[in-house]
């Protein structure tokens, strides 16, 4: 044993010699191209889908952080962003009021970019009125007095696990002093990965999921119903773009299923389902959380399922069945719906980002490719050392300061697009 751990210690510390040297070699990401693989490798950009939109109605924009503790204005350079590029400015809002504050300490308020709204509680008969979810309504046009032509909707769901996080941080209080690297990693822990494994327990179902419904059901206009959790529909049809980082691309989806399977494909995420042609994920999740609702088939022992592929599944048939019932109202040619498409983008270095497996989405034959999948592949262009490693934390969330993501964001990806350059296909 001896002589097998001063092998490794002089393997080692072989590795770790030339490291300075890489260091100051590597400050900065390696450029990487950007690479497309799943069943189409070509999608819609946001100018595209605001071409839709009728007279008095905006695109809308919704927006759903990950795991973490973000402040309330986290995503205001973000949407600032999306609304610079189509030559908008805010329209500000009325009677501003105090922003929710977390408990968490570690969260420092960054500066302002946009006036922040009044945020609008998602009301939750298991959550105390201090640590509801938060929905935020952005509005933006050509002149601050014109109406809308953009609306954001940030789900800031932040609030539901705070208090849990800040509990758990504060049971270190009188531990000895940490080095550096161990505060990192506990950090990441107490703020981000509890996160998860709060969502795989039982606050799933009794705290956020029925959260996540109740933005959606405001979201679409429509009337929410805490006791009953149920939803009655609203006017809503505004050509909609739905954008998930993380942890809440799971969260959309499972929130939506669970509503689906009740009202069977009907309610307000059917309503949103029609009018949305695009979901853009970034560090999608579905993969590692799909472990959460691993079970074993009585009927063949020797494997396992998991709930996802059912979810994704149903997901995907009454993401279809919406958008044609869209087109025979519109009173279309054809009854087929248009093209529904999930873009999944990722870091080959972030390591909380999964693909999207398009057999998730598989369609009966003859619906098959209605719903599709495109994997993104790009650097976000994070700290590297070559070869050794790349800085985790913007490798995860640098998908909102990458300038190429917010050009196929805003432009898509075709063999005509500007946007498409050194894009290359697998």
């Amino acid at each position: 044993m001896h002589g097998l751990g001063s092998w490794m210690f002089l393997r080692l510390r072989a590795l770790l010699a030339p490291l300075p040297l890489v260091l100051l070699a590597g400050c900065a990401a390696l450029p990487t191209p950007v690479v497309l693989e799943g069943d189409a490798t070509t999608f819609k950009g946001m100018t595209a889908l605001a071409g839709e939109a009728a007279p008095g109605r905006p695109l809308h924009v919704l927006l759903v952080h990950g795991m973490g503790t973000p402040t309330p204005n986290g995503f205001d350079p973000f949407i600032a962003s999306l609304a610079g590029r189509f030559g908008l400015v805010q329209i500000p809002p009325h009677d501003p009021q105090a922003q929710w504050q977390g408990c968490y300490g570690k969260t420092t308020p960054g500066q302002p970019a946009l006036l922040q709204p009044t945020p609008e509680p998602i009301d939750n008969i298991a959550v105390f009125r201090d640590n509801r979810a938060l929905l935020y309504t952005y509005n933006f046009a050509a002149r601050p007095a014109d109406p809308p032509q953009l609306t954001v909707s940030y789900l800031l769901w932040a609030p539901l696990t705070a208090p849990v996080k800040c509990k758990l941080e504060t049971e270190d209080d009188s531990a000895p002093p940490k080095q550096a690297f161990a505060n990192i990693a506990k950090d990441f822990i107490d703020d981000k990965l509890a996160d998860a494994l709060l969502y795989a327990g039982s606050f799933r179902k009794e705290v956020i999921r029925p959260s996540v419904q109740g933005a959606l059901c405001k979201v679409t206009e429509g009337t929410w119903d805490p006791a009953r959790k149920r939803c009655t529909p609203g006017p809503y049809h505004d050509p909609t773009v739905i954008i998930t980082h993380s942890l809440g691309g799971y969260m959309l989806m499972d929130a939506i299923k669970a509503e689906l399977r009740e009202d069977d494909c009907g309610g307000p995420s059917e309503k949103i389902l029609e009018y949305t042609p695009v979901i853009y994920m970034m560090a999608n999740q579905l993969a590692l959380l799909n472990l959460s609702t691993l079970r074993r088939d009585p009927q063949a022992p020797k494997t396992a399922t998991a709930e996802v592929d059912a979810v994704t599944k149903q997901f995907a048939k009454c993401w279809l069945i919406a958008r044609a019932a869209r087109a025979k109202s519109e009173g279309r040619r054809t009854e087929t719906a248009p093209l529904s498409q999930v873009v999944a983008f990722s870091d080959p270095n972030d390591i909380l980002s999964w693909r999207v497996e398009p057999k998730n989405l598989n369609l009966p034959r003859p619906d098959r490719g209605e719903v599709a999948v495109t994997n993104v592949y790009m650097s976000n262009g994070e700290f590297s050392a070559p070869g050794l490693f790349s800085d985790p934390a913007n490798a995860h969330t640098g998908y909102f300061v990458n300038p190429t993501v917010m050009d196929m964001l805003i432009c898509g990806i075709n063999n005509n697009s500007p946007c498409a350059i050194n894009v290359s296909a697998r």
